[in-house]
């Protein structure tokens, strides 16, 4: 591995990053860190011999909105923690987006589920080495619940490597007490999911002007 240089984390995200269970379920507002923490989070881990053989896929319920939200997230995470040498540790490509360890052969592609010829693309996704082994849905309030329950299945087989676990995270704004995923997790908490609530009082690389702005629009 490298010389880590300037990656930090925020405490209230320690306990999900190192958690193996089936679920994570990301909540938070504006500011909050969350998807910032979950890049910083997959690079390292898809970067590190011990988990080798692991893929990640990387959706927004509208493939292009991929652009700039998830991959400049995972393309800035790969230039802060391994520097100016990032391109001696990772390959980076635009078109199509995707990025690929070169120490683990690790790789991440991104998709959407907009129509039916979309999800039929993700049923159909293999990778050259390693398995699909972890499943990202940023902004998780836009899928329908049968577009996770898809990608729920594509997470099975023996896995190639025993530090190798499935894993599918849901990162979201705070939902409305209609939808699916309060339901789903919140309503009926299991030992297969874990929950996290970040806001962006817990995030300590928020600057002071934008925290002041957040208190101002609770009080207009």
């Amino acid at each position: 591995m490298p010389e880590i240089v300037n990656v930090g984390f925020n405490p209230v995200f320690r306990e999900v990053n190192a958690s193996r269970v089936r679920y994570r379920v990301l909540k938070g507002g504006a500011g909050s860190g969350k998807s910032f923490n979950l890049a910083q989070d997959y690079i390292l881990k898809l970067g590190d011999p011990r988990y080798k053989g692991a893929n990640l896929l990387v959706l927004r319920k509208v493939d292009d909105s991929n652009k700039y939200s998830t991959y400049s997230e995972l393309c800035g995470a790969v230039q802060r923690i391994y520097g100016a040498r990032w391109e001696k540790y990772w390959r980076i490509g635009s078109s199509p987006m995707m990025l690929r360890s070169l120490i683990t052969g690790n790789e991440i592609v991104f998709r959407g589920m907009a129509d039916i010829r979309q999800r039929e693309r993700v049923k159909s996704i293999s990778f050259a080495s390693g398995k699909l082994c972890w499943i990202w849905c940023e902004e998780a309030t836009e899928f329908e619940q049968e577009d996770v329950e898809i990608l729920d299945d594509r997470l099975r087989g023996v896995l190639p490597n025993e530090n190798l676990y499935y894993q599918i995270t849901l990162s979201f704004n705070p939902v409305s007490s209609a939808h699916w995923i309060k339901r789903r997790f919140f309503d009926a908490p299991s030992d297969n999911a874990i929950l996290c609530h970040s806001t962006y009082r817990d995030n300590r690389f928020c600057d002071a002007a934008y925290a002041r702005r957040m208190e101002d629009r609770k009080l207009h």
